[in-house]
């Protein structure tokens, strides 16, 4: 072997070090957090028992075909109402019956703002993100006061 040889098997060797990988994404191994989160539910008791906290949960059901255009607004709202309330997100095609049992099959976004299991208030078609969060803030902790217990 010359030189330029081992040179040109270095620099290809570190060029295809960074590619993709070439496996199939089937085989790439899931940690047990997505795997949870893919489950099925058939009661909205079973998904708010996946946040015990006890702080209000906020369910957005949402369609497919709306979810590009609400993502950024669900996003900035989750942010500015971290640690008072948790975010939730539901496709409606996923969970059809739940949707239509809790009154959120029609319209996109649907929100239901649950505390202590119950539902408190509900937000229909609204997307941006201060509105959400002026709703919503209205049934949770006042900002600042995340680890101030409540009676």
């Amino acid at each position: 072997m010359n030189f330029s040889t081992i040179i040109f098997a270095t620099l290809f060797a570190s060029a295809t070090a960074f590619a993709p990988s070439s496996r199939p994404a089937a085989f790439i191994p899931r940690n047990a957090a997505t795997s949870l989160s893919m489950a099925k539910y058939n009661t909205m008791d079973e998904i708010l028992a996946k946040f015990p906290e006890d702080i209000p949960v906020l369910i957005n059901f949402y369609d497919a075909e709306t979810e590009a255009d609400i993502k950024n607004d669900v996003f900035r709202a989750k942010n500015l109402l971290k640690d008072r309330c948790t975010v939730c997100s539901i496709k409606q095609q996923d969970y059809p019956e739940i949707a239509k049992l809790w009154d959120c099959a029609e319209l996109t976004p649907s929100m239901i703002l649950f505390k202590d299991g119950k539902p408190v208030t509900r937000l229909y078609e609204q997307t941006f993100y201060l509105d959400i969060v002026a709703k919503v803030g209205q049934h949770c902790r006042p900002a600042g006061e995340e680890h101030v217990a409540q009676n």
